[in-house]
Parts: structure tokens; C-alpha cells; sequence
């Protein structure tokens, strides 16, 4: 467990170390006496198998299944003095529980219910859709030690596994405990699990050689994208390379010519069951799935600097709407991708899906 190393306490952002055999046993006891809190300030029911513990022993992560849990709130404490004021945003947690209870839940073919609701799985639109995650390998330095996944997910397409390939471990980080259990299941030891907060990661400066983060963060609080993608870039070893997989939205101009009569009709869709879900549910109302996209130049006023690449020009609901066999879908998909070879910035700009690529410079 050499990983370790780059690890840091979320809250003290200490280093941590594998607690040993009678530190465990002792926070057992202490936990059988109710004398130990998780840092939400609930008691600790369950005795820990093994853990990881801050230099000065005030926090305690447990291990799971092999999996970190490295959430704040999560962390063991000795005090209450030591338990968190801040409660969980109820944005996150709603993204949390799709996940968890429903997003990464497969049938027997091993087919995904996140892919089934958010993605093209049609035999016309397969070459296509492998193409552009094909893409992603493009910007990721090709060897290395550590490349991050964030957040991984399942890692539900195999075109994904190949972005470390050639390096020692996938790092995986998500919040849906599922999703790494799914993630374990198929990256075995070459994988390292640690369930955290994108906004707050828990690893040294520095630490990783690549990233990717493939269609997460606008599902993360508007206000906290950016502090999400900085941490990325924080990670990055000078000379380290990371992708960033968006989307646009509302501000793909191409899609908004084509999609207007659909994305006008969800509009309204979605402000009905807003209203509706505040008048018979106020305990759950607005239970969609958390979104929102900003513009290009936002992220231009307020990240490092990047390239701008297209991952995909066209939206999901388009090619459900336009791509068809029996309406040359194959041959217009090999089109539209010939097109965003020649001129990736630009169908990175006006398309729905780009990649913002960025590269750490280099010691001097």
C-alpha cells in the first residue's frame, strides 16, 4: 500500500499512515463505549476492520472493502468538540443517492441504468461514440506512477480502462461507495479507492501524473466547479497532463439550433415538476438529478490556463432524434467526425461535449 504516501487528512491535511493492530482495537473499545463519533457528529456503531490515521491521531479513516473512506464527515473523531459544523449540500447528496441506489445498478448484461438514461447504446452510434473516447488518450501523458480518475464511477465503458494502461495504478475517486465496488471489481490491485469529496481532495500537491474527469463536474454545485477542476490541476505533477470532459448544454450554439423544439419542451417539463414537487413532496422536491453547465468563458476568467478539444459534437438527444440506420446514421456519424478531427477547437466551442486539456508546465 506504497499509495498511502500521497494521502492527506481531508480535515487537518496531515499525512496519514495504516493504523496497526492495537490502535484498531483500541478505537473498537472505545466505539463499544460510545466514546468515539463519526465527524457528523452520529455515533460510531460498527467496529472498523483497519483504517488509516492522521499524524496526530485526532482523525480516523476507515477501510472498507478496500476502499478509503476519505469523506469528511465520515472521519472518526475522539471529541465532539472535534465533529463538523457544515451539513452535506442537499445538491450533492442528491447526486449521491442516485448513484448509489440507482445510476450504477446493472442488469444481466452488465448494462449500467446511468448508461441506459444518459447514453446512446444503439449499434449505429457505437464506432462513433468509441472514436471519441478514443480521443481522451490523445492528452494524457502516456506512462506514469499514479493517473486520477474523478470521478470514476464504474468506469462503465471498457474504452475507458485503456487511459491507464500504462501506468502503475488508476487512482478512483467518487462519492458513491457503489460505484467503487463496481470500479474494484474490474481494475482489481491496479486500482486505489478512496471515497471523497471532488472539492476537496485528500492527496498531496503533486502527486499525480495524469487525470481525467469524464462528464462529472456539472453535476457538482455551480459555485463549486471550480474549486473542483483547481484541485485537479493542484494534484498535477509539474509536467502532468489532465482532461476534463464538460458539457456545454444550453450554451452549445450548434445544438441549440438542431435541439430547440426538444430542450424547449424539457423546459417546460422541468419547471412543472418543480412546482408540483413543491406542492405535494417538500421533502423531495426538484428530485432530478443535480446540473448545470457554465459557459466557456467563465471557465476561461477562472481556471488555469487550457486547451479548448471537442470530446463529442453531438448530444445524446440528438443522435436519438437524428441517428438512424435507415437514415444513413453511420455514414453521417463518420462525417461529423472527420469534420471535428480538422477543426477540434471549434467543435469543442459550439458543440456539447468538450475536453478542457490542460498541462502543468515542467520543472525548469
Amino acid at each position: 500500500m506504497e499509495w498511502i504516501a500521497i494521502l492527506k487528512c481531508p480535515v487537518t491535511a496531515s499525512s496519514l499512515r495504516l493504523m496497526d493492530h492495537h490502535e484498531v482495537e483500541l478505537a473498537n473499545k472505545r466505539a463499544s463505549a460510545r466514546q468515539v463519533w463519526q465527524a457528523d457528529g452520529t455515533p460510531l456503531l460498527n467496529h472498523i476492520e483497519s483504517g488509516l490515521i492522521s499524524e496526530n491521531g485526532s482523525h480516523i479513516y476507515p477501510i472498507l472493502q478496500g476502499i478509503v473512506l476519505l469523506m469528511k464527515e465520515l472521519a472518526i473523531v475522539k471529541s465532539k468538540d472535534n465533529t463538523l459544523l457544515e451539513t452535506v449540500n442537499a445538491e450533492k447528496l442528491k447526486v449521491k443517492n442516485f448513484y448509489n441506489d440507482q445510476g450504477w445498478l446493472s442488469d444481466k448484461a452488465g448494462t449500467y441504468e446511468d448508461a441506459k438514461i444518459y447514453e446512446d447504446l444503439r449499434e449505429v452510434s457505437r464506432d462513433y461514440l468509441t472514436k471519441c473516447h478514443n480521443r481522451v488518450n490523445r492528452y494524457l501523458k502516456p506512462t506514469g506512477k499514479y493517473m486520477l480518475d474523478a470521478a470514476s464511477g464504474a468506469i462503465q465503458f471498457d474504452d475507458y480502462l485503456q487511459y491507464s494502461a500504462n501506468y502503475t495504478y488508476r487512482v478512483c475517486v467518487d462519492f458513491s461507495f457503489r460505484a467503487l465496488l463496481e470500479a474494484k471489481r474490474k481494475m482489481g490491485t491496479k486500482g486505489v479507492y478512496i471515497l471523497c469529496d471532488m472539492t476537496c481532495m485528500p492527496f498531496k500537491d503533486g502527486v499525480m501524473d495524469s487525470f481525467v474527469s469524464l462528464n462529472t463536474i456539472y453535476h457538482i454545485p455551480r459555485e463549486e466547479q471550480v474549486t473542483a477542476i483547481e484541485e485537479l490541476y493542484r494534484l498535477l505533477a509539474p509536467g502532468g497532463k489532465g482532461v476534463v470532459v464538460y458539457d456545454w448544454f444550453k450554451h452549445s450554439a450548434w445544438m441549440n439550433f438542431w435541439m430547440f423544439p426538444f430542450r424547449a419542451t424539457v423546459f417546460i417539463k422541468n419547471r412543472v415538476l418543480d412546482i408540483v414537487g413543491k406542492i405535494f413532496d417538500r421533502n423531495g422536491a426538484n428530485r432530478r438529478l443535480y446540473f448545470y453547465a457554465h459557459p466557456p468563458a467563465y471557465f476561461r476568467q477562472h481556471l488555469p490556463a487550457f486547451e479548448l478539444k471537442v470530446w463529442r459534437t453531438l448530444s445524446v438527444h440528438f443522435m436519438r432524434y437524428y441517428i438512424h440506420s435507415w437514415l444513413f446514421g453511420k455514414q453521417l456519424l463518420n462525417w461529423v467526425y472527420e469534420k471535428e478531427e480538422k477543426n477540434p477547437g471549434l467543435c469543442g466551442l459550439k458543440g456539447e461535449y468538450p475536453m478542457l486539456v490542460f498541462n502543468k508546465p515542467g520543472q525548469d
